[in-house]
């Protein structure tokens, strides 16, 4: 297997590996399209996670910041809570629900971002156009999409944090941009095999996890960290996995992920590892990476990119 240095550390992470069973589901072309739309699912899911922690545990401090990262999220929730339901007048009412006239700067701009993250998703070019020449949008200027995640805008931020925050924004930071590129890469590659974009239900494997995090802090903290660890190292090695039964563009796309998605769950442990005492971290690693290889390995109705063996 290409990558195996890569590799072992995530494969010795986790308590099992993905049954072949699964595999074999996930590689049927019939199940492509539902593969890529739950791929596409979790890398915005895996972005909203990270920034609910910044929201959460560091924006009390840093106020800012939580504003700015939910105009940051802002167009992409757009497309995908209305999916399959984008239209002229919908993009209006959601965006400028007092009309246009009475739309802020910032209405504006997070309508500008969500024509150019459609545009390079290539989502309904004829939509773009029409709702570009309408809202007169064609030839205005907006602050780079990430600005909330620059490093230039955390200094500030940073002087009145603790070590621990300041160490989650930065590694948050990180993850955030690259699962949002990588769901407008999964979107492009949708198109490219003519898939559309379109809701679908969630499956168990997340929600099971999110049930092992304790209700007291900062334990609870530390376990959604190593929930987000688990929920990675997953992702990393079924990218590996399904690479080499997956259409050539596709697998090639998935092992372009194996680095990051690999550095994603180290950084969730290392965050876990400042809050925990060695003993504790190594205990609820073991408790929750069991639960997390018990989901894995138990037969599950719905078939996802995270989902147990599928009932045949």
């Amino acid at each position: 297997m290409p990558y195996s240095s890569l590799l072992a550390p995530t494969n010795q992470f986790l308590f099992c590996s993905t049954p072949q069973a699964w595999i074999e589901q996930a590689r049927k072309s019939e199940n492509l399209s539902l593969l890529l739309t739950d791929h596409a699912n979790a890398e915005w899911k895996a972005a909203a996670t990270a920034s609910k922690l910044i929201s959460k545990y560091v924006t009390n401090s840093a106020p800012e910041l939580q504003q700015e990262l939910k105009n940051l999220l802002a167009p992409y929730e757009y497309l995908i809570f209305r999916a399959g339901k984008w239209s002229v007048e919908g993009f209006k009412q959601w965006f400028f629900p007092q009309g246009i006239r009475q739309a802020s700067k910032e209405q504006q701009d997070l309508a500008h971002a969500t024509l150019n993250i459609m545009t390079r998703c290539y989502i309904l070019p004829s939509l773009v156009e029409q709702l570009s020449q309408e809202l007169n949008l064609n030839n205005r200027s907006m602050a780079n999409q990430y600005s909330a995640l620059s490093r230039d805008s955390q200094r500030g931020v940073n002087a009145g944090l603790s070590a621990f925050q300041a160490q989650l924004i930065e590694k948050m930071r990180l993850l955030i941009r690259e699962e949002l590129h990588h769901f407008e890469q999964v979107c492009a590659i949708m198109n490219s095999h003519q898939v559309s974009y379109k809701n679908i239900s969630a499956g168990g494997y997340a929600k099971a996890l999110i049930r092992q995090v304790r209700h007291f802090e900062p334990q609870a903290l530390a376990d959604k960290l190593i929930v987000g660890a688990y929920i990675e190292a997953r992702s990393c090695e079924r990218f590996a996995l399904l690479a080499p039964h997956l259409p050539q563009d596709i697998g090639k796309f998935y092992q372009s992920l194996l680095r990051s998605e690999a550095r994603h769950y180290q950084d969730y442990l290392s965050l876990a590892a400042s809050i925990l005492p060695q003993e504790q971290l190594e205990s609820r690693i073991q408790q929750i990476g069991q639960a997390e290889a018990e989901l894995i390995q138990q037969t599950d109705p719905i078939f996802r990119f995270h989902s147990g063996i599928p009932i045949s």
